[in-house]
């Protein structure tokens, strides 16, 4: 099957199951809480450290300074909802496996998994600093391809930027080769 995108090689771990009736409503609540989790006031700093550290001539060491100091404070937030017991509690999803390939709007699973022109709710695991879930929605074009057809907006920039890293990652270890 041909794709309008390039894709690059990512193993990761991958978890879906068929959108019914009965996981609706949870997926979407699921999906909200998720999305809002990954859009709190910490990444809205971050994210404007980022912009400014492009103005500033000591931008990158900033810039780390700051992503060390929001990936602790998220820790320390996590350690907080464990002992309170308001830990996040995903929703049981049906199927586990790992990705293959990565496009941009695309997951190409590792094994026929999937049944095509079905909607999927799902979860895919990003080594990103600092590590996350990111649900998402998409329609599986063929067995092993789903097509993403929503992902919240910091998600997809992550997603996308993740794409982009390995791609630049594949292509200097080419050259290198060369």
């Amino acid at each position: 099957m041909e794709l309008d995108t390039r894709l690059v090689f990512s193993r990761l771990n991958f978890e879906f199951q068929i959108l019914d009736e009965n996981l609706k409503e949870e997926a979407q609540n699921e999906y909200h809480l998720l999305t809002k989790l990954h859009s709190d006031s910490m990444d809205k700093w971050l994210h404007s450290l980022q912009v400014k550290s492009m103005n500033c001539k000591c931008g990158a060491g900033t810039l780390v300074l700051g992503e060390m100091l929001g990936y602790i404070y998220k820790k320390l937030e996590h350690i907080e909802n464990i002992l309170l017991g308001s830990e996040i509690k995903y929703i049981e999803l049906k199927s586990i496996g790992h990705t293959k390939q990565l496009g941009h709007g695309y997951i190409i699973l590792d094994e026929d998994s999937l049944e095509i022109d079905r909607e999927y709710y799902a979860r895919l695991f990003m080594p990103t600093f600092p590590a996350r879930c990111m649900p998402l929605f998409g329609i599986a074009v063929d067995k092993k391809i789903l097509k993403v057809n929503k992902m919240s907006e910091s998600d997809l920039r992550d997603f996308d930027g993740f794409i982009v890293s390995t791609e630049r990652e594949m292509l200097k270890s080419r050259k290198a080769q060369n």
